[in-house]
């Protein structure tokens, strides 16, 4: 008798507190039916699983409670996630949406550090963005010493892909080798010409990437569970490669320090280090915790996005043999078979913009970005708000939009073609937008660009199999990426 009503008191208090947990104003974003505890959790797996990644269940849910702000419950934590252009314009927009959230899972990917320029805000993060804007231009951003740069290192690749003799290839293993430098040199003033250090440094950020991609979404919802189970949780991985990450830079800084002199400054390490040592500086954020989380900011943003933007241009080119046909015209016409390309080519190859463009609409590496944390409470689409609030914004659910791009689930070049001029749609969202736009946003359009267009000058790609052709869905998880793929080039 007594054991009833003790399980009818506890089912009661649940009740309770599931009815309290899940209480809602009418001027409260509309969302799914929160568990006590666990939230939305299973519920946004079950959807991510069912529809291949969480951006594609944020926009189901979406249509579902037909509105462009939901609330979900993650966790303890609430996040309002944000989908179609006007709405997410309004975020991008609004400085009241320029901060970051800081807890656990951002604690553990900055290394307990509110520096850098990714995921920190207020006064230091306005001045760290606008004096590394600032550095990457004078360093030749968008200009001729990028374009030589990058062609530097399209030649390593086209002569490692002649060794290839004509077999199954997989681009990305060859392709982020050449972006790791581009970055690497920008930074350092030299490339890494010792193949151990490059692989090892590859493999690292590959690591880093997958383990915050398999641990991101249970230490971000409960960060607790790290003191109760640091391995499976993946808290004791991230924490050991984010040591080795650390110890890789450091050793680099370190050397800097030994050779800088002011006035050659030649690279963003040196133009850091006469700002760190200027008098007064470091109260202004000039630190050398500052450079590690900045260096890490650069690698991290620049190195994965641009490599698997390219692995999607080569497999879309793969897949469709007559888009690729046609790309190859274009660029026999406008740089013929004895140059490399340059930037100034752009103009005159429309298709091959269109055909970038494309292709990013339809995988974007990061399909969702933030978060953001809102400063104070607000009103957005006629829903409150509250101050400190965690917003994602879904851009899968714009470059998707049928009213915005006609029958968006196909590959077609074509829609940003007008009488032959590349016109580019303004509602594409490829590096964000506002005062939190990606500053490496000309290095990233231009390696893709040089790379693209030198490999597919030079090579044909085929199907392993006519048979068999790649599979075109990615794989889900914080950024997007294809499933592992082999082509067979042929040599044009």
């Amino acid at each position: 008798m007594l054991v009833n009503l003790l399980c009818a008191v506890i089912i009661c208090l649940i009740i309770a507190l599931a009815i309290t947990y899940h209480a809602k104003s009418k001027d409260t974003p509309p969302g799914p039916y929160p568990w006590p505890i666990f939230g939305n959790l299973k519920l946004l797996r079950k959807l991510s699983k069912q529809f291949g990644g969480q951006h594609i269940a944020f926009l189901k849910l979406a249509k579902q409670y037909n509105s462009d702000v939901i609330s979900l419950r993650l966790g303890t934590s609430r996040v309002i996630v944000v989908c179609g252009f006007e709405t997410v314009q309004k975020i991008l927009r609004d400085e009241n949406f320029d901060a970051r959230p800081w807890n656990e899972f951002v604690k553990i990917r900055n290394m307990g550090l509110r520096k850098g320029i990714t995921m920190t805000d207020g006064s230091e993060w306005k001045e760290m963005r606008g004096w590394l804007v600032r550095c990457l231009r004078n360093l030749g951003f968008g200009r001729e010493e990028m374009t030589n740069k990058i062609n530097d290192e399209l030649k390593i690749i086209i002569d490692k892909l002649k060794l290839k003799n004509n077999g199954p290839v997989r681009m990305k293993p060859i392709i982020a080798p050449a972006v790791i430098n581009v970055i690497w040199s920008l930074v350092t003033g030299e490339r890494i010409d010792d193949e151990n250090k490059l692989i090892y440094f590859l493999d690292l950020m590959e690591r880093r990437s997958k383990a915050f991609d398999i641990a991101g979404g249970i230490l971000s919802i409960f960060p607790w569970i790290r003191y109760f189970a640091p391995k499976t949780s993946g808290y004791e991985l991230l924490v050991t490669l984010n040591n080795e990450l650390k110890e890789f830079l450091m050793e680099t800084i370190e050397a800097h320090k030994k050779t800088y002199i002011k006035g050659s400054e030649k690279d963003l390490i040196d133009m850091f280090l006469t700002e760190m040592y200027q008098e007064k500086r470091s109260e202004a954020g000039f630190t050398e915790d500052q450079l590690l989380m900045i260096l890490i900011d650069l690698f991290i943003a620049g190195v994965q996005t641009t490599a698997v933007t390219l692995d999607f241009l080569f497999l879309y080119m793969t897949v469709h043999q007559d888009i690729q046909s046609k790309l190859h015209g274009e660029l026999d016409s406008v740089i013929g078979t004895k140059r490399l390309p340059q930037l100034n080519d752009r103009p005159m190859l429309p298709f091959m913009e269109a055909v970038i463009a494309e292709s990013q609409r339809l995988r974007l590496v990061v399909p969702i970005i933030g978060p953001r944390r809102a400063l104070k409470k607000t009103n957005l689409n006629g829903y409150k708000i509250p101050e400190n609030s965690c917003i994602l914004m879904n851009i899968y659910s714009i470059h998707m939009d049928p009213e915005i791009f006609q029958n968006p689930q196909l590959f077609k070049p074509e829609r940003f073609l007008v009488n032959n001029i590349y016109t580019p749609n303004k509602k594409l969202i490829f590096f964000g937008g506002g005062h939190r736009r990606c500053p490496g946003e000309i290095v990233a359009k231009c390696a893709i660009f040089l790379l693209f267009a030198g490999i597919m000058k030079s090579y044909k790609l085929l199907p392993v199999s006519s048979n068999n052709l790649p599979e075109m869905d990615p794989q889900p998880g914080l950024t997007i990426s294809p499933k592992p793929y082999e082509v067979l080039l042929i040599e044009r």
